[in-house]
């Protein structure tokens, strides 16, 4: 047998066979993240069991003979095979091996010896959790470590729905925690950090056979008294009971006043008619449409599948709202998830759709715009009539800003961010609003600034720097929120602020206001499919810009009244024309327009002109004819036939 086989077998069993030395739990802990026993084989006597799970349970000092001190815990976790022959209350002495599972300090289940010498004995106290307690910053043995596998209580704010594991997101502090700017901690030399909010911490509601609930969800109140666990550097509360407060979160943008005309932005999340649920989810979208957003007269759509899809949406509008009658507007991009929008056009017409920067590549090889920047141009038929651009941008997600892929994510990001603000310069002589899903905060990351790049405003700093492109700046819309309401999405129980509205000053309107509709980010994923309820209708929140053209909106009025006389046929032909008899005392504009309110052709009358023919021929049916001016407008019906 080789020497170091066998030494390496008597090493076992004297461990086994010696016994350990007596230890109180605060000195197994110590006051550092891991126990200077890890490997030895302890001894630890007259302590109570505080807490059971199928295979494992904690124990604690009791009170008195606590050492009183706030950096070494009085708890410690016991690991089993199988179900623990302990229950909570009882006193027992326990002989083991110290480990670190999961950075949390244990005592193994192998060699285990445990004796149980009484039972239902008083618990120690619990530490009452505060917004004090845990501390906003950052220290290098986290506030909670003082508190590893020991009771606690406290009273939380859950600041977002279940994620992985099916862990609860909480806080003792008042509001909820949000992403700050730059790197997560330590980060990098002289480049922004951001502190991971060490106060943010979390709930695994079923660890120790308590029902769980998820459906439960951000600003829901809850009151726990348990035990707090360290696992793989998160720290984790196991409740003995629990009880919730509050409802789901949802709440819709203000109705829009007389006069004001809305933009609105959502993240569809992958709706694809592949998708599994996909009929659930295209009638889920039309109501957070119609009743979240409040059916804008623009929507600026990110991650729908292609055309079939976006008509599909508004198919379903229609049927909730007939009035809405959305007009789909779809250029294919260069993936299977397109940007996309629907317009009203009975409020914005003369629409051109472009897709820009398509062909762009990234300098390190490979296309630059997976989801090429969607510019939609029109007019609001005010009096004169009021041009608008909207431009709508995917960018690339942060997934793999670190790690192997680091370089190529960071570079497609800042390369993506710098042929938008590049876009933005060559049109910022328009009425230019910026809207979408910009993967981006508000801040910088500490790797790249997208939002400021574009924007021209000034950055924290990062480690790829910004070009000086966009001047003047951009309005940023977050900026006019309350901090609690700067966010659209929730990660790992940090809200957060990555779809964005900009603008150039637009000054053929008056800014009147910004929301998001409520419903989604806060609420829990397994509301994804439920068909007869608002919630989770996506991952994102969505939001609404509220403007007010400066010029004025037409009133009905009858043709003398604009100094006007009209005679045609009726029914007419399309070798026909209408005849006009009057003054030009103001720009006045002639309009043909179908059925459903669209603009076919429109044009600005001039001195002289007396007469208006079809600039094309439309099959038979219903048409109007308007003419408007400052006075105001009037609209008649046509019957065309061949």
């Amino acid at each position: 047998m080789p020497k170091s086989l066998l030494s390496s077998l008597l090493a076992i069993c004297i461990a086994i066979t010696l016994p350990g030395q007596v230890l109180e739990i605060w000195e197994i802990q110590g006051a550092s993240l891991n126990s200077n026993y890890q490997g030895q084989r302890v001894r630890t006597e007259n302590n109570v069991v505080t807490a059971k799970g199928s295979n494992f349970f904690f124990i604690q000092t009791p009170s008195v003979r606590s050492d009183n001190k706030a950096e070494t815990s009085d708890g410690l976790l016991v690991l089993t095979s199988g179900s623990p022959a302990v229950k909570v209350g009882d006193l027992v002495h326990i002989e083991g091996t110290v480990l670190e599972e999961e950075n949390t300090t244990a005592i193994s289940n192998v060699n285990l010896q445990l004796t149980v010498i009484a039972s239902d004995q008083e618990l120690p106290a619990a530490i009452a959790l505060n917004a004090d307690f845990p501390g906003t910053q950052r220290v290098f043995v986290p506030d909670l470590e003082q508190v590893e596998s020991m009771r606690v209580t406290f009273d939380g704010l859950i600041c977002g729905p279940p994620e992985d594991r099916d862990w609860i997101p909480v806080t003792t502090q008042a509001t909820r925690r949000f992403r700050e700017a730059g790197i997560p901690y330590p980060g990098l030399p002289n480049l922004p950090i951001w502190d991971g909010n060490p106060e943010l911490f979390w709930i695994d509601l079923d660890a120790l056979g308590q029902s769980n609930n998820r459906f439960v969800g951000g600003q829901t109140r809850i009151q726990m008294q348990g035990v707090m666990v360290e696992i793989s550097g998160s720290y984790v509360g196991f409740p003995n009971s629990y009880t919730l407060t509050g409802d789901n979160f949802v709440r819709p943008v203000r109705a829009p006043e007389n006069g004001e005309f809305t933009i609105g932005c959502i993240n569809t999340l992958r709706l694809i008619r592949d998708e599994s649920a996909y009929s659930i989810r295209v009638r889920k979208m039309a109501a957070y449409i119609v009743q979240q957003l409040r059916s804008p007269d623009i929507v600026a759509i990110q991650e729908i599948g292609g055309i079939n899809e976006l008509e599909d949406l508004a198919f379903h509008i229609r049927q909730l709202e007939p009035g809405s009658n959305y007009q789909a507007q779809f250029l294919g991009g260069n993936g299977n998830i397109s940007t996309a929008f629907l317009v009203r056009p009975s409020s914005f017409q003369n629409i051109a759709l472009e897709q820009l920067s398509k062909n762009e590549f990234l300098s390190i090889g490979g296309t630059l715009h997976d989801r090429p920047p969607l510019l939609l141009s029109g007019e609001i038929p005010t009096t004169p009539p009021t041009p608008l651009k909207v431009l709508n941008l995917h960018l690339r997600s942060l997934i793999g800003i670190t790690g192997s892929n680091s370089t190529f994510v960071r570079t497609k990001r800042r390369e993506q961010a710098i042929s938008v603000a590049e876009i933005v310069q060559e049109n910022r002589a328009d009425n230019l609003v910026l809207v979408g899903d910009f993967n981006a905060f508000q801040f910088s990351d500490g790797y790249v600034d997208v939002v400021n790049q574009i924007a021209g405003t000034p950055t924290e700093g990062a480690l790829l720097s910004n070009m000086n492109i966009v001047s003047p700046p951009l309005i940023k819309y977050v900026d006019r929120l309350p901090e609690t309401e700067r966010y659209s999405f929730i990660f790992q129980g940090n809200a957060q602020m990555i779809d964005h509205c900009l603008s150039t000053e637009l000054e053929d309107f008056i800014y009147e206001d910004f929301q998001f509709a409520r419903g989604n980010a806060d609420n829990s994923w397994i509301y994804t499919n439920s068909a007869n309820i608002l919630e989770r209708s996506s991952d994102h929140d969505g939001f609404v810009l509220f403007l007010r053209p400066k010029n004025t909106g037409l009133t009905s009025t009858s043709a003398s009244s604009l100094a006007f006389d009209l005679s045609f046929s009726n029914p007419m032909s399309p070798d026909q024309a209408i005849l006009l008899d009057g003054t030009l005392e103001e720009p006045t504009w002639i309009s043909w327009m179908d059925a459903q309110g669209r603009i076919l052709h429109r044009q600005m009358l001039r001195s002289g002109e007396n007469r208006m023919g079809w600039q094309q021929t439309p099959l038979d049916g219903l048409y109007f004819v308007q003419i408007a001016n400052k006075k105001g407008q009037y609209t008649t019906k046509i019957i065309l036939q061949q």
